[in-house]
């Protein structure tokens, strides 16, 4: 098993998580959200790292 990450970006909306999607790169990730932002006032986004392990058996 490799150590392998990936880049987890969720929507938060008004307190609740709208949409969680997962890039191979941080960089795709950040692309991803800066698209996103100043999209709506409420709208949080969050980016981490995860291993692959926890998306993929």
């Amino acid at each position: 098993m490799t150590d392998t990450m990936v880049w987890k970006c969720e929507q938060w909306f008004a307190g609740q998580m709208q949409e969680r999607k997962l890039f191979f790169t941080e960089v795709q990730a950040r692309e991803f959200a800066s698209k996103l932002s100043g999209v709506a006032p409420d709208l949080v986004l969050t980016i981490e790292p995860m291993p692959i392990a926890h998306v993929w058996n």
